[in-house]
């Protein structure tokens, strides 16, 4: 099984500040969710690409030993399915709840454009910027934020812009220095080969963040 697993851009910001101070204001990352996008991680991700309808669970987080004693971090958790689905990504959060999602009404047929048309703003900042995941690429909504018609820039995040078609799923998120999306933090991502499930079935998720 090919699998890849990745420490976002927001992963590495949360790893920094949690070494700050006696109490880090940073919550701890140590909640699981999966998806069922088809898209590889990359470091550049703010969010899960297809977060699936499973509840985020909350993992046991612990240090383990890799190269010297306690130098890795580790969450594990179970996520059982609901339904007879594949699942093909995970990630690691911190907060259960989930970030908003919406898909587009219409494609993007340029890399240059930078008005998009959505189904839904349900769930997303009704004002100030804020970033959005569509496949591998993230955009920053700078306009039209609470409707359904969303001015952005391409791109975003060392990311590159591209076509999407329509009722592609786009996913709120938060960049570095960023946490204007409840649900939004990304701390890792894990894309691997699809894993077809049962109603009932179970996967058991260990998480490692290690110094290399």
């Amino acid at each position: 099984m090919a699998i890849t697993t990745v420490l976002t851009s927001k992963g590495r910001e949360v790893v920094a500040s949690r070494m700050i101070g006696a109490s880090p204001t940073q919550a701890e990352p140590k909640v699981i969710g999966w998806g069922v996008g088809a898209v590889n991680a990359a470091v550049t991700d703010v969010a899960l690409q297809q977060e699936a309808a499973e509840a985020r669970v909350t993992g046991t987080s612990s240090l383990a030993t890799t190269a010297t004693t306690n130098d890795t971090y580790q969450v594990a958790g179970t996520i059982t399915s609901a339904s007879n689905q594949t699942v093909t990504e995970a990630g690691l959060f911190d907060s259960t709840t989930k970030a908003p999602a919406t898909t587009l009404s219409a494609a993007i047929t340029t890399t240059g454009q930078t008005t998009i048309n959505v189904t839904s703003a349900a769930g997303f900042p009704g004002s100030g910027n804020y970033q959005v995941q569509i496949d591998s690429e993230v955009l920053t909504v700078t306009g039209g934020q609470g409707t359904t018609t969303w001015t952005v820039t391409r791109g975003q995040n060392g990311s590159t812009a591209a076509t999407h078609s329509s009722a592609a799923v786009i996913t709120g998120g938060n960049a570095p220095g960023s946490t204007a999306v409840t649900g939004g933090t990304t701390y890792a991502k894990s894309t691997f080969t699809g894993l077809a499930l049962n109603t009932g079935d179970s996967i058991a998720f260990t998480f490692q963040a290690a110094h290399s």
